[in-house]
Protein backbone atom coordinates (compact mmCIF):
# COMPACT_ATOMS: atom_id res chain seq x y z
CA UNK A 1 0.00 0.00 0.00
CA UNK A 2 1.44 3.20 -0.90
CA UNK A 3 1.61 6.03 1.59
CA UNK A 4 0.00 9.67 0.34
CA UNK A 5 2.45 12.37 -0.71
CA UNK A 6 3.38 15.29 1.09
CA UNK A 7 2.52 18.26 -0.27
CA UNK A 8 5.01 21.31 0.02
CA UNK A 9 3.39 24.28 0.52
CA UNK A 10 5.32 27.53 0.01
CA UNK A 11 4.14 30.68 1.32
CA UNK A 12 5.50 33.61 -0.09
CA UNK A 13 5.23 37.11 1.55
CA UNK A 14 4.09 40.40 -0.38
CA UNK A 15 4.78 43.57 0.84
CA UNK A 16 1.70 45.90 0.07
CA UNK A 17 2.17 49.39 -0.13
CA UNK A 18 -0.05 51.99 2.40
CA UNK A 19 -2.97 54.06 0.77
CA UNK A 20 -1.24 57.30 -0.43
CA UNK A 21 -2.45 60.44 1.97
CA UNK A 22 -4.62 62.81 -0.22
CA UNK A 23 -3.07 65.95 -1.77
CA UNK A 24 -3.50 68.76 0.15
CA UNK A 25 -6.40 71.14 -0.33
CA UNK A 26 -5.48 74.92 -1.99
CA UNK A 27 -5.15 77.58 0.55
CA UNK A 28 -6.06 79.92 -1.95
CA UNK A 29 -9.72 79.95 -1.33
CA UNK A 30 -9.71 80.79 2.04
CA UNK A 31 -7.72 83.80 1.55
CA UNK A 32 -10.05 85.01 -0.85
CA UNK A 33 -12.80 84.54 1.30
CA UNK A 34 -11.05 86.50 4.11
CA UNK A 35 -10.50 89.59 1.85
CA UNK A 36 -14.14 89.58 0.82
CA UNK A 37 -15.01 89.88 4.41
CA UNK A 38 -12.66 92.70 5.00
CA UNK A 39 -14.24 94.32 2.01
CA UNK A 40 -17.46 93.85 3.09
CA UNK A 41 -16.88 95.33 6.67
CA UNK A 42 -14.81 98.79 5.14
CA UNK A 43 -17.41 99.49 3.21
CA UNK A 44 -20.33 98.27 5.79
CA UNK A 45 -18.42 101.11 7.77
CA UNK A 46 -18.03 103.25 4.94
CA UNK A 47 -21.84 103.19 4.47
CA UNK A 48 -22.70 103.68 8.08
CA UNK A 49 -20.43 106.77 8.62
CA UNK A 50 -21.43 108.43 5.62
CA UNK A 51 -24.98 107.94 4.75
CA UNK A 52 -25.68 110.93 6.63
CA UNK A 53 -23.25 113.55 4.75
CA UNK A 54 -25.53 112.54 1.47
CA UNK A 55 -26.63 114.95 -0.12
CA UNK A 56 -30.08 115.12 -2.16
CA UNK A 57 -29.52 116.61 -5.76
CA UNK A 58 -32.32 118.76 -7.36
CA UNK A 59 -32.37 120.59 -10.76
CA UNK A 60 -32.06 124.36 -10.39
CA UNK A 61 -35.78 126.01 -11.93
CA UNK A 62 -36.11 128.67 -14.58
CA UNK A 63 -36.15 131.84 -12.88
CA UNK A 64 -34.97 134.65 -15.18
CA UNK A 65 -37.65 136.95 -16.06
CA UNK A 66 -39.51 136.61 -13.02
CA UNK A 67 -39.43 139.19 -10.11
CA UNK A 68 -37.47 138.64 -7.32
CA UNK A 69 -40.08 138.00 -4.59
CA UNK A 70 -41.57 134.97 -6.84
CA UNK A 71 -37.70 133.99 -8.00
CA UNK A 72 -36.66 133.38 -4.51
CA UNK A 73 -39.65 131.46 -3.56
CA UNK A 74 -39.27 129.31 -6.60
CA UNK A 75 -35.22 129.02 -5.64
CA UNK A 76 -36.14 127.73 -2.38
CA UNK A 77 -39.06 125.56 -2.80
CA UNK A 78 -36.30 123.55 -4.10
CA UNK A 79 -34.43 123.41 -1.09
CA UNK A 80 -31.88 125.83 -2.49
CA UNK A 81 -30.30 128.82 -1.06
CA UNK A 82 -30.33 132.25 -2.40
CA UNK A 83 -28.25 135.01 -2.95
CA UNK A 84 -28.74 138.61 -4.43
CA UNK A 85 -26.24 140.71 -6.67
CA UNK A 86 -27.84 143.65 -7.82
CA UNK A 87 -26.88 145.03 -11.06
CA UNK A 88 -27.54 147.88 -13.70
CA UNK A 89 -30.09 146.44 -16.41
CA UNK A 90 -32.67 147.84 -18.72
CA UNK A 91 -35.25 145.58 -17.68
CA UNK A 92 -37.44 146.60 -14.51
CA UNK A 93 -36.46 147.17 -11.26
CA UNK A 94 -36.19 144.06 -9.44
CA UNK A 95 -36.27 141.26 -12.37
CA UNK A 96 -34.02 138.54 -12.40
CA UNK A 97 -31.99 139.20 -15.55
CA UNK A 98 -28.97 136.09 -15.10
CA UNK A 99 -28.77 132.99 -12.72
CA UNK A 100 -26.03 130.95 -11.57
CA UNK A 101 -25.49 127.95 -11.92
CA UNK A 102 -27.58 127.50 -15.27
CA UNK A 103 -31.35 126.35 -15.57
CA UNK A 104 -31.82 122.14 -15.46
CA UNK A 105 -28.43 122.23 -13.64
CA UNK A 106 -28.21 118.95 -11.14
CA UNK A 107 -27.44 120.66 -8.33
CA UNK A 108 -26.94 119.42 -4.18
CA UNK A 109 -29.37 120.66 -1.94
CA UNK A 110 -29.18 123.69 0.18
CA UNK A 111 -26.36 124.74 -2.44
CA UNK A 112 -26.39 128.71 -3.10
CA UNK A 113 -28.10 129.80 -6.36
CA UNK A 114 -27.25 133.66 -7.51
CA UNK A 115 -29.65 135.65 -8.89
CA UNK A 116 -28.55 139.18 -10.71
CA UNK A 117 -31.39 141.37 -10.07
CA UNK A 118 -31.88 144.64 -12.03
CA UNK A 119 -31.53 147.43 -9.80
CA UNK A 120 -32.61 151.69 -10.28
CA UNK A 121 -29.06 153.10 -12.00
CA UNK A 122 -29.52 156.05 -9.70
CA UNK A 123 -29.40 154.08 -6.61
CA UNK A 124 -26.46 151.54 -5.31
CA UNK A 125 -26.06 149.24 -2.27
CA UNK A 126 -24.08 150.37 0.37
CA UNK A 127 -20.55 148.04 0.17
CA UNK A 128 -19.50 146.57 3.87
CA UNK A 129 -15.97 148.50 4.54
CA UNK A 130 -15.98 147.73 8.72
CA UNK A 131 -13.05 145.92 9.44
CA UNK A 132 -11.21 147.63 6.63
CA UNK A 133 -8.37 150.42 6.39
CA UNK A 134 -9.76 154.15 5.51
CA UNK A 135 -7.87 153.90 2.30
CA UNK A 136 -9.17 150.95 0.90
CA UNK A 137 -12.55 151.86 2.36
CA UNK A 138 -12.80 155.30 0.78
CA UNK A 139 -11.56 153.49 -2.28
CA UNK A 140 -14.45 150.88 -2.05
CA UNK A 141 -17.40 153.27 -1.44
CA UNK A 142 -16.15 155.80 -4.24
CA UNK A 143 -16.17 152.79 -6.59
CA UNK A 144 -19.96 152.47 -5.29
CA UNK A 145 -20.40 155.90 -6.71
CA UNK A 146 -20.75 157.51 -3.03
CA UNK A 147 -19.33 160.01 -1.02
CA UNK A 148 -17.24 158.95 1.53
CA UNK A 149 -16.03 160.75 4.50
CA UNK A 150 -14.60 160.07 7.82
CA UNK A 151 -14.83 160.80 11.36
CA UNK A 152 -12.16 159.77 14.07
CA UNK A 153 -13.02 158.54 17.52
CA UNK A 154 -10.79 157.04 20.29
CA UNK A 155 -10.84 153.25 20.44
CA UNK A 156 -8.42 150.02 21.49
CA UNK A 157 -8.53 149.30 17.59
CA UNK A 158 -5.21 149.94 15.23
CA UNK A 159 -5.40 153.47 13.97
CA UNK A 160 -7.24 153.45 10.95
CA UNK A 161 -9.19 150.92 10.95
CA UNK A 162 -13.08 151.56 9.98
CA UNK A 163 -15.28 151.18 13.12
CA UNK A 164 -18.59 151.09 11.96
CA UNK A 165 -20.11 152.86 8.60
CA UNK A 166 -23.82 154.78 7.87
CA UNK A 167 -25.90 153.93 6.05
CA UNK A 168 -25.03 150.29 7.08
CA UNK A 169 -23.78 147.25 4.64
CA UNK A 170 -26.32 146.55 1.98
CA UNK A 171 -28.81 149.36 2.59
CA UNK A 172 -30.05 150.66 -0.94
CA UNK A 173 -29.25 154.40 -1.72
CA UNK A 174 -29.39 157.39 -4.65
CA UNK A 175 -25.98 157.37 -6.15
CA UNK A 176 -23.79 160.18 -5.26
CA UNK A 177 -25.05 160.19 -1.30
CA UNK A 178 -22.94 160.84 1.79
CA UNK A 179 -21.38 157.77 3.11
CA UNK A 180 -19.62 158.34 6.63
CA UNK A 181 -17.52 156.26 8.12
CA UNK A 182 -16.47 155.64 11.76
CA UNK A 183 -12.22 155.42 12.25
CA UNK A 184 -9.93 154.26 15.09
CA UNK A 185 -7.79 157.47 16.04
CA UNK A 186 -5.93 154.67 18.19
CA UNK A 187 -5.92 154.52 22.14
CA UNK A 188 -6.25 157.95 23.39
CA UNK A 189 -3.50 157.65 25.89
CA UNK A 190 -2.51 160.20 28.68
CA UNK A 191 0.22 160.16 30.95
CA UNK A 192 -1.00 158.89 34.46
CA UNK A 193 -0.50 161.28 37.34
CA UNK A 194 2.23 160.22 39.95
CA UNK A 195 0.15 160.12 43.46
CA UNK A 196 2.18 157.38 45.71
CA UNK A 197 2.82 159.39 49.42
CA UNK A 198 -0.40 161.65 48.27
CA UNK A 199 -3.77 161.37 50.77
CA UNK A 200 -6.56 159.30 49.10
CA UNK A 201 -8.78 162.46 48.58
CA UNK A 202 -5.40 164.10 46.85
CA UNK A 203 -4.61 160.72 44.70
CA UNK A 204 -8.09 160.17 43.52
CA UNK A 205 -8.78 163.93 42.56
CA UNK A 206 -5.85 164.09 40.54
CA UNK A 207 -6.33 160.77 38.44
CA UNK A 208 -10.16 162.03 37.96
CA UNK A 209 -8.70 165.21 36.59
CA UNK A 210 -6.20 163.03 34.21
CA UNK A 211 -9.41 161.23 32.90
CA UNK A 212 -8.91 158.01 34.97
CA UNK A 213 -10.67 155.80 37.12
CA UNK A 214 -9.55 154.91 40.54
CA UNK A 215 -9.45 151.36 42.36
CA UNK A 216 -8.75 151.97 46.05
CA UNK A 217 -7.06 149.06 47.94
CA UNK A 218 -6.95 149.57 51.81
CA UNK A 219 -4.11 147.56 53.15
CA UNK A 220 -1.84 147.13 56.13
CA UNK A 221 0.82 149.30 56.57
CA UNK A 222 3.49 151.21 59.02
CA UNK A 223 2.79 154.63 56.68
CA UNK A 224 -0.10 156.96 58.36
CA UNK A 225 -3.44 155.99 57.50
CA UNK A 226 -4.95 157.24 54.37
CA UNK A 227 -1.70 157.44 52.28
CA UNK A 228 -0.87 156.23 49.32
CA UNK A 229 1.31 153.65 49.35
CA UNK A 230 1.39 151.67 45.94
CA UNK A 231 -0.02 152.54 42.73
CA UNK A 232 -0.69 150.65 39.40
CA UNK A 233 -0.04 151.79 36.92
CA UNK A 234 3.17 153.19 37.99
CA UNK A 235 3.62 157.10 37.86
CA UNK A 236 4.37 158.90 34.61
CA UNK A 237 3.10 155.82 32.65
CA UNK A 238 0.83 156.19 29.69
CA UNK A 239 -2.71 154.46 30.18
CA UNK A 240 -5.63 154.73 28.34
CA UNK A 241 -7.97 157.25 29.38
CA UNK A 242 -10.84 155.84 31.08
CA UNK A 243 -9.11 152.97 32.52
CA UNK A 244 -8.74 152.36 36.33
CA UNK A 245 -5.25 152.95 37.68
CA UNK A 246 -5.49 150.95 41.52
CA UNK A 247 -4.10 152.70 44.53
CA UNK A 248 -2.62 151.06 47.40
CA UNK A 249 -3.82 153.25 50.88
CA UNK A 250 -2.18 152.43 53.52
CA UNK A 251 -5.27 151.56 56.67
CA UNK A 252 -2.24 151.16 59.76
CA UNK A 253 -1.86 147.97 61.35
CA UNK A 254 -4.31 144.96 60.39
CA UNK A 255 -4.92 142.49 58.37
CA UNK A 256 -7.18 141.70 55.59
CA UNK A 257 -7.81 144.40 52.26
CA UNK A 258 -11.18 146.42 50.84
CA UNK A 259 -11.75 147.55 48.05
CA UNK A 260 -13.96 150.08 46.47
CA UNK A 261 -14.18 152.22 42.86
CA UNK A 262 -14.02 155.57 42.22
CA UNK A 263 -15.21 156.75 39.07
CA UNK A 264 -14.81 159.84 37.57
CA UNK A 265 -18.57 160.67 36.99
CA UNK A 266 -20.79 159.90 39.62
CA UNK A 267 -23.93 157.97 38.59
CA UNK A 268 -27.21 159.50 38.89
CA UNK A 269 -25.69 162.58 39.31
CA UNK A 270 -26.57 165.39 37.08
CA UNK A 271 -25.71 166.35 33.80
CA UNK A 272 -26.42 168.68 31.21
CA UNK A 273 -27.35 167.34 27.59
CA UNK A 274 -25.35 168.58 24.79
CA UNK A 275 -26.66 169.51 21.38
CA UNK A 276 -26.89 166.44 18.70
CA UNK A 277 -29.20 168.29 16.51
CA UNK A 278 -27.84 168.83 12.94
CA UNK A 279 -25.21 166.27 13.21
CA UNK A 280 -24.58 162.53 11.96
CA UNK A 281 -25.57 160.07 13.73
CA UNK A 282 -22.10 158.52 14.65
CA UNK A 283 -20.62 162.02 15.65
CA UNK A 284 -24.16 162.17 18.10
CA UNK A 285 -23.86 158.93 19.47
CA UNK A 286 -20.36 159.66 20.52
CA UNK A 287 -20.72 162.86 21.94
CA UNK A 288 -23.74 161.66 23.66
CA UNK A 289 -21.90 158.58 25.18
CA UNK A 290 -19.02 161.00 26.14
CA UNK A 291 -21.13 162.69 28.27
CA UNK A 292 -21.94 160.14 29.94
CA UNK A 293 -25.66 158.92 28.88
CA UNK A 294 -26.62 156.00 27.15
CA UNK A 295 -28.04 156.44 23.57
CA UNK A 296 -31.33 155.13 22.18
CA UNK A 297 -32.04 155.36 18.15
CA UNK A 298 -35.17 156.03 16.32
CA UNK A 299 -35.87 156.01 12.56
CA UNK A 300 -38.08 158.43 10.64
CA UNK A 301 -38.58 158.51 7.23
CA UNK A 302 -37.65 160.86 4.92
CA UNK A 303 -37.66 161.67 1.34
CA UNK A 304 -34.48 164.45 1.47
CA UNK A 305 -31.59 163.50 0.98
CA UNK A 306 -29.98 165.78 3.02
CA UNK A 307 -31.73 164.65 6.22
CA UNK A 308 -30.35 161.22 5.81
CA UNK A 309 -28.49 159.90 8.54
CA UNK A 310 -29.06 163.26 10.58
CA UNK A 311 -30.33 163.79 14.06
CA UNK A 312 -33.73 165.21 13.33
CA UNK A 313 -34.28 165.78 17.29
CA UNK A 314 -33.70 164.76 20.53
CA UNK A 315 -35.39 163.85 24.11
CA UNK A 316 -34.48 165.67 26.60
CA UNK A 317 -33.45 168.44 24.71
CA UNK A 318 -30.25 169.91 24.49
CA UNK A 319 -29.21 172.13 27.69
CA UNK A 320 -31.27 169.98 29.81
CA UNK A 321 -30.28 168.75 32.59
CA UNK A 322 -30.53 164.90 32.71
CA UNK A 323 -28.83 162.21 35.68
CA UNK A 324 -25.53 160.56 34.44
CA UNK A 325 -25.86 157.32 32.57
CA UNK A 326 -29.95 158.29 31.65
CA UNK A 327 -31.32 157.97 28.17
CA UNK A 328 -31.26 160.08 25.76
CA UNK A 329 -33.58 159.42 22.53
CA UNK A 330 -32.27 160.84 19.28
CA UNK A 331 -34.33 160.71 15.61
CA UNK A 332 -32.47 159.80 12.89
CA UNK A 333 -33.63 160.78 9.27
CA UNK A 334 -33.69 157.79 6.61
CA UNK A 335 -33.97 158.26 3.21
CA UNK A 336 -36.83 156.21 1.35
Amino acid sequence: MALPRRRTVREERVDVAPPAAPPPRPFWPWLLLLLALILGALAASWYFMNREETVEANKIPQVVGLQRDAAEQRIRARNFQVEIERVVSKQRVGTVVEQRPRPGTLYGERGIVVLSIARDPLRVDVPDVKGLPVARAFTRLRGAELRPRSQEVPSKEPKGIVLRQLPGAGTEVPTNSPAVVVISAGPDLSVVPAVVGLTTGEATTRLTQAGFRTRVARVPGTQPEGTVVAQSPTGRARALKGSVVRINVSMGPGAGTTTVVTTATTPGEKTTVPDTVGQDEATATATLEGAGFVVRVLDRATTDSAQDGVVLRQAPPAGASAPSGSTVTITVGRLR
